[in-house]
């Protein structure tokens, strides 16, 4: 097959035949033996090409530039490529730290630019968490001094967050730090002082702005050294030289810091509450992020009744998806929330995720037991508001949090305390009278068992509040405030809990007369058949009932592959593949008209996607007509694919097509 036409191409003069062998086209590298995928975008791919003989592990970032501003960029000669590789030639000849520049290739539909493989290498925010005390200032004053070294070579960075810097190294005098993405850059004209403010601001931003503390000023001390030294900027540094371990600093003049730290720290919030409210931007539909779903989930639904006191009213499903992307966002945590859907009408919202570990607060105030060992219930109350003053320091209000939206886990190391993820507001700056209302939730336990007296007292003696001013009169007032939403709000609706069947011999008996309670609408087995039927298939879920040897919903589950014989099952397979088969729903008449069916097929399409898998299917009796199913159906986005006569009886063949 004849190369793609290439309309351009460069070479470092002196990394000439680092490529020899190595072809210059996507679909020919992608091929290409030992080359590895290490990013894959809609518009970027990122390779790595293993080494020879003849030449170091390489890098080649492949842009596919859609939108408009980047293909108009791209007509006039520069898209991203040919920008980046443009940066990191004349970085490199201005003596920056950067990934050494081998060649570039442009083509008909994508360019691709080659670089350098910085090896043992890592992304400065997880190389510096290795240190603290001393090492840890060391590397933020090395980070400031590497800066300065940066601004001199005359690299205009408008990307420069800690996430674009590499390092490697032991300590602070061994660290060598590199600056990569450079396709925004600009090169070459200089770096006017509003800039140099505005790079120095973004690395502060990145560090945590004013929540970093001594971080922040640490990495100031360097810059202001580095800017002095290489003269670069003599604003920023009072007083002499000095140098601790091997690293040289100087003071910063405070204006200069107090006016970075303010400027930084705006910056932050309003970039963070952009990336929160992205999550749901466009409307109605499906928002959905890859968690693990094969053990125990719960389903939050929308409560149907309209609280006189929205805003404390907790388990709304929008407000635990956002809460899930407060804590993503603020602290890169790993998603909980599987799922949110949001139907059309705007009615009906739900979300799946893994069941919250732990006892909640209340529970354990109310146990005897507990509340009769003074120290242990002093360690877990200390343990709740210590979390609570971590999640204030990052801009974070709990509200709604009573001690029901506390959940306290024991652990080897003592106890561990997360708050409901419904009652999660990011505000960016929180007043003194949020945290102290928050503090004051905590005492929300009206039924007799605490007096408002004792647990105003036993918060009060906590350090928290001793940093907030508050009068005696003001805090009963906003006490009983508290206490008169709480106690007038209408609870939300409790979470269905969706289980995998843990012993399928000991349920298959109650999973069985479920079953045969909806015949004909489901397929009549004898027992046998039917713990085979769950046996061979890829997912079983039940919903349990009020005692835990008793079940109230069921779902069987097939994918392509599973060995079954219903001849439904197998019209499908000759018509679809990556699908997955829903053989049978049930939902006992005593818990009907609670959501359960709309829960199990939320867990459902979270397991599917998860998996990769673009449709779900199944199939609606036509004779009886299952007019109710199929109005369900319809309502869970299913569409009508066909009809079949598979069993003597006809059928109605739906299809719910996953996006993504």
């Amino acid at each position: 097959m004849d190369s793609p036409f290439i309309s351009n191409e460069e070479s470092h003069p002196r990394r000439i035949g680092w490529l020899d062998g190595v072809p210059r086209d996507q679909q020919a590298l992608l091929q290409f033996p030992g080359v590895e995928i290490l990013q894959s975008e809609s518009q970027r791919m990122v390779l790595r090409i293993p080494p020879s003989p003849a030449r170091p592990t390489l890098i080649a970032k492949i842009h596919q530039e859609r939108d408009l501003a980047a293909r108009c960029r791209r007509f006039f000669g520069w898209g991203r490529a040919r920008l980046e590789w443009h940066n990191l030639t004349l970085a490199e000849a201005g003596g920056a730290a950067v990934p050494r520049p081998v060649a570039l290739a442009c083509h008909r539909d994508h360019d691709i630019v080659f670089f350098d493989y910085l090896l043992d290498t890592e992304h400065f925010p997880q190389f510096l968490e290795r240190f603290d005390g001393v090492e840890r200032v060391a590397m933020l004053r090395v980070l400031g001094n590497w800066l300065a070294g940066i601004v001199r070579a005359g690299v205009d960075a408008h990307d420069i967050h800690t996430g674009n810097i590499l390092v490697r190294g032991y300590d602070a005098e061994t660290a060598s730090l590199w600056l990569i993405d450079l396709h925004d850059a600009k090169v070459g004209f200089g770096v006017a002082p509003h800039r140099r403010v505005a790079m120095v601001r973004q690395v502060v931003r990145a560090l945590g702005a004013a929540r970093a503390g001594q971080d922040v000023l640490h990495f100031l001390q360097g810059w202001a050294h580095g800017a002095r030294a290489k003269g670069v900027d003599g604003s920023w540094a009072v007083g002499p030289d000095r140098e601790t371990t091997g690293v040289g600093w100087a003071d910063v003049v405070e204006d200069r810091h107090d006016e970075t730290l303010h400027a930084a720290e705006r910056a932050e919030i309003r970039r963070r509450r952009r990336h929160i409210s992205r999550a749901l931007r466009g409307g109605k539909g499906t928002h959905h992020q890859p968690v693990e779903v094969d053990g125990v989930v719960q389903v939050r639904r929308r409560s149907p009744v309209v609280s006189s006191h929205p805003g404390y009213s907790v388990g709304e499903p929008r407000a635990a998806w956002f809460g899930d992307r407060v804590l993503q966002t603020v602290w890169h945590d790993k998603p909980r929330s599987a799922l949110f859907i949001e139907e059309a009408s705007g009615v009906s919202e739900r979300v799946v995720e893994p069941v919250v570990a732990g006892t909640t607060l209340a529970t354990l105030l109310r146990d005897p037991a507990t509340v009769a060992n003074r120290v242990q219930l002093a360690i877990i109350i200390d343990t709740v508001i210590e979390t609570m003053a971590r999640y204030h320091h990052e801009g974070i209000q709990l509200e709604g949090a009573t001690p029901e939206q506390w959940f306290i886990e024991k652990s080897r190391g003592g106890y561990q305390a997360q708050p409901d993820l419904a009652c999660i507001r990011y505000r960016g700056t929180l007043t003194a009278g949020t945290r102290l209302a928050d503090l004051l939730q905590l005492g929300a336990i009206f039924d007799g068992t605490v007096t408002p007296t004792d647990r105003l007292r036993v918060l009060r003696s906590h350090p928290e509040f001793a940093s907030l001013s508050h009068h005696r009169s003001a805090l009963r007032s906003l006490a009983t405030h508290l206490g008169d939403l709480f106690a007038t709000s209408t609870p939300s609706e409790p979470p269905i809990r969706v289980q995998p069947v843990a012993d399928l011999q000991q349920a298959c008996s109650r999973l069985h007369l479920l079953n045969q309670e909806h015949v004909p609408e489901l397929g009549g087995l004898d027992e046998e058949s039917f713990e085979a039927l769950l046996r061979n298939a890829s997912m079983v879920r039940m919903v349990a009932g009020e005692s835990a040897d008793s079940a109230v919903a069921l779902m069987v589950v097939m994918l392509p592959d599973d060995r079954y014989d219903s001849p439904n099952f197998r019209w499908f397979c000759r018509h679809f593949d990556n699908f997955a088969y829903v053989d049978r729903i049930a939902t006992a008449a005593s818990a009907r008209r609670r959501g359960i069916g709309s829960a199990l097929y939320a867990v459902l399409e979270a397991w599917a996607r998860n998996r990769g898998l673009t449709s779900i299917v199944c199939e609606v009796n036509l004779q009886p007509r299952n007019q109710g199913s199929i109005d369900f159906h319809h309502a869970c986005g299913f569409r009508e694919v066909g009809q079949y006569i598979g069993r003597g009886k006809p059928v109605m063949m739906m299809r719910k097509m996953l996006q993504s």
